[in-house]
């Protein structure tokens, strides 16, 4: 059962089956990828794996184990609203697949038309159209760096092994190693979970050690290994790459406030909140965010120089009184082309990157920046509901990379 966290924001998840679940994936990828990318596995999955998965789908939809919904309406992730949605544009009927009558992120298409169908790794083919979990991806591509995207230490070896901006840094078990890390980086430095998405359990602005012994227990509630590392300034932008097309260029922002000389911090979050756009939610004055203040050495009653930026939080987004914007229109023409060359190293089809870089219309190359994760699973809806910009059709990307134009 899901109980409030200060850490995990507005997406708080079960610890101890998330620690057991994130940290076994760490430690078992090598072996796990040894035994499934080799010329055996590869025969399996191609004639073996598809007939019987779709054989245990319709027997657990003959027994009510499993059930199919048709109604766009009700499915409550936005990611497989606006799949649906540019689905029904082309002549895809989709289905969400319920088990024991509860959502599990797996849809059921079919090409109404009765084109061919592929197959991958995700998704099944069969006699109504493909099973897939997420998003679908095309046939016969080599998906070995779809796990690996989400482990943050693997993903910045492989981009800085190909001469990409990434923050030093690096991964840990323990406060002894996460103290010589710590020492030889520039500060602030970030703590977070090696595995692990929104931002969860993640500790920005760490000068001292003590509040660096502190951010990694709060990390380690999550995954046994920790990523430590330079903190990079500037707005996080999702870069989503389908079918090696660059989707939308997405800016999020943590609350902020700017100083004004006068008022006290508190102040100016009760004058910005009435102010904020619709799509915006209050920002809140609680724990978290007094002891966020307080490794900026700051307080809810400290009065900020005028001009001065003050971030209140560690999370990003509308949801904690944070802003978005889809700024592809606006990015320089370097940073599409890094975000494209990314993708390329990384290997996987769709991939979401998360990206710092304090001014997106200059290059990357006159700016410090960086690759701080990626995202196999990406919230392609994002570039669909920006709050300000114009919005962008991932969704039609991925469709075109399945091939069902």
């Amino acid at each position: 059962m899901k109980s409030s966290c200060p850490y995990c924001g507005n997406n708080p998840v079960p610890h101890r089956l998330y620690w057991y679940e994130e940290s076994l994936n760490i430690l078992f990828t090598p072996i796990r990828q040894k035994l499934i990318y080799n010329p055996c596995s590869r025969w399996l999955k191609k004639f073996i794996i598809p007939p019987f998965s779709a054989f245990l789908f319709y027997c657990a939809k003959f027994f009510g184990i499993l059930r199919l919904r048709a109604d766009r309406t009700a499915c409550k992730v936005r990611r497989a609203q606006v799949l649906w949605e540019e689905a029904e544009k082309r002549g895809i009927a989709m289905s969400e697949v319920l088990l024991f009558g509860k959502p599990i992120d797996v849809y059921v298409a079919e090409r109404l038309n009765n084109q061919p169908i592929g197959q991958s790794a995700n998704q099944h083919i069969s006699q109504r159209g493909i099973i897939f979990s997420g998003l679908p991806r095309p046939q016969g591509y080599d998906n070995r760096w779809l796990e690996l995207m989400d482990d943050k230490f693997l993903l910045k070896q492989k981009l800085r092994a190909a001469n990409f901006p990434v923050p030093r840094g690096g991964s840990v078990t323990g406060t002894a190693a996460a103290l010589k890390i710590f020492g030889r980086i520039d500060k602030p430095a970030i703590v977070k979970p090696r595995a692990g998405s929104r931002g969860r359990h993640t500790t920005t602005f760490i000068y001292s050690e003590a509040d660096l012994r502190r951010a990694v227990k709060i990390a380690q509630q999550l995954c046994h290994w920790v990523i430590v590392e330079e903190q990079l300034t500037g707005p996080i932008f999702r870069a989503t790459v389908i079918g090696g097309k660059l989707a939308g260029v997405l800016r999020g922002d943590e609350p902020q406030i700017t100083g004004d000389g006068q008022h006290k911090i508190s102040e100016l979050i009760g004058i910005k909140n009435p102010r904020s756009h619709p799509g915006v939610k209050d920002i809140i004055i609680d724990d978290a965010m007094e002891l966020f203040l307080s490794r900026q050495n700051l307080d809810i009653n400290s009065v900020p120089y005028s001009g001065r930026l003050v971030s209140l939080s560690e999370k990003i987004g509308v949801n904690y009184g944070g802003s978005s914007s889809e700024d592809y229109e606006i990015c320089h023409p370097d940073n599409k082309e890094l975000f494209l060359r990314a993708a390329a190293v990384v290997g996987d089809p769709i991939v979401g990157f998360d990206f710092i870089i304090p001014n997106i219309t200059r290059s990357f190359r006159e700016q410090k920046c960086g690759f701080i994760e990626a995202n196999s699973l990406p919230f392609i809806n994002l570039h669909h509901d920006p709050l300000l910009g114009s919005p962008r059709n991932a969704a039609a990307l991925v469709w075109d990379l399945v091939g069902w134009r």
